[in-house]
């Protein structure tokens, strides 16, 4: 037994020198934190809290007498105050670059160029008005072209652009995310819409907060690919029109806007892709009227929860007409988030099947416990206990006044008894 132990011993310390050894060698590790993955050869870097002005000398990034590249996976260089981004990057293998929040108001040409395995950059929270499309340039040789291919995704949130040049993405044409969001955009001009329009496989395209009031018409129909949209936060009063022109589009967050009521005529077109939709916090929306939502026929969870004005669900209101049956459709809804709202009373028609839900909450709304009401107890609170237990039981009573100190699972378990 203590030979054993012995052993055991002996092969942790080795694994920790091994670990140590491997941590010496990579010069980034020697003054940040260093997390080397299972194979123990490549290490993710993380320089947050020292300030590094010299981290494009090669001594950080080429083992010495060599042209190799050490071993390195991630760099995480935030809060180091670059400024003006002027020096290339030494070549690496990296995959993933997180630039964020260091000053950077500048970006030179070819700066990532070295950098042919990189698939995440993150630029958020800096300074950068204007990019010029070389800043993304790749290697150019007379005998070979090496544009930055392998980058996938690329993050511009929280800086300070208005627009962005059309050729900005001449050389990462593989892009598949891209975070605008926080940017004073206000309007996607031709040259901005180019550019977004030139990436052919886009598959996420985050621009809540940029100040804008509606899309482009046509903006949607070039990116096929486009999976996920992100307009909240923006002053937009209508929904718009280019959203018919969806390919593949599966989750829209419609957050924080300013839409009124949602009716048949103002309300979503036909999104047979979407599944997923987030309509919170908008605080002017108060009802939601026949037909609004019916253009998403195979929507399968609706996340619309702190509305402080939303006091109305017409019970069609997700419900698409059959035109030659004249009979009508619901959605697959299987999550449902409505908590927090100004819903006095809620029809038991808005969805098909209360029963094929796996997420539910309809807490912190005024509900009213009366006749109206009463299959909101009697058949949906043992359904709502099955989902949530915890939740379905803090759902209160807010009116007759002779209610309100009663819970809907208290009046369940009243009756039940």
């Amino acid at each position: 037994m203590h030979h054993r132990m012995k052993i055991l011993i002996f092969l942790a310390a080795a694994l920790v020198g091994s670990t140590l050894a491997d941590s010496d060698k990579l010069p980034f590790c020697k003054i940040c934190k260093c997390h080397f993955t299972n194979d123990d050869e490549q290490a993710d870097v993380t320089c947050t809290t020292n300030i590094i002005y010299n981290i494009f000398d090669d001594y950080y990034w080429k083992i010495n007498g060599t042209n190799e590249s050490y071993a390195y996976a991630s760099i995480n260089f935030q809060n180091n105050q670059f400024g003006d981004l002027t020096y290339i990057f030494p070549q690496s293998n990296l995959t993933y670059l997180n630039l964020a929040n260091n000053d950077i108001n500048k970006i030179a040409d070819s700066v990532f160029q070295n950098l042919q395995n990189m698939n995440t950059l993150i630029l958020s929270y800096n300074d950068l008005e204007i990019l010029h499309p070389d800043a993304f340039k790749g290697v150019y040789l007379e005998t070979r072209l090496l544009p930055l291919r392998s980058l996938k995704e690329l993050r511009l949130d929280h800086n300070k652009l208005h627009t962005l040049n059309q050729d900005i993405f001449e050389h990462t044409t593989d892009i598949e995310i891209l975070d605008l969001s926080y940017n004073p955009i206000v309007t996607i001009d031709q040259h901005t819409l180019a550019a977004i329009d030139s990436l052919a496989y886009l598959k996420e395209l985050y621009l809540q907060y940029t100040e804008i009031t509606t899309l482009p018409d046509n903006m949607l129909h070039t990116p096929k690919f486009l999976e996920v949209l992100d307009l909240s936060g923006n002053p937009i009063s209508k929904l718009p029109a280019t959203l018919q022109q969806v390919h593949k589009l599966t989750s829209l967050y419609l957050n924080n806007t300013n839409f009124d009521n949602l009716t048949e005529e103002n309300g979503f077109p036909e999104m047979p892709t979407v599944k997923v939709l987030h309509l919170c916090r908008n605080q002017y929306l108060s009802h939601l009227k026949k037909h609004s939502l019916s253009g998403l026929i195979n929507l399968e969870e609706l996340h619309m929860s702190d509305n402080i004005a939303l006091s109305h669900i017409d019970p069609l209101a997700m419900a698409m007409i059959r035109n030659h049956t004249g009979g009508a459709i619901w959605p697959p809804i299987k999550k449902l988030h409505i908590n927090n709202n100004k819903l006095a009373y809620l029809d038991s028609d808005i969805i098909a099947r209360w029963d094929g839900l796996t997420h539910l909450d309809i807490r912190a709304n005024p509900w009213t416990c009366e006749c109206e009401n009463q299959w909101l107890i009697e058949d949906l609170v043992p359904i709502y206990l099955k989902i949530d237990e915890e939740s379905a039981k803090q759902v209160q009573c807010a009116a007759p006044i002779e209610m309100e100190r009663f819970s809907f699972y208290e009046l369940y378990e009243k009756k039940a008894t």
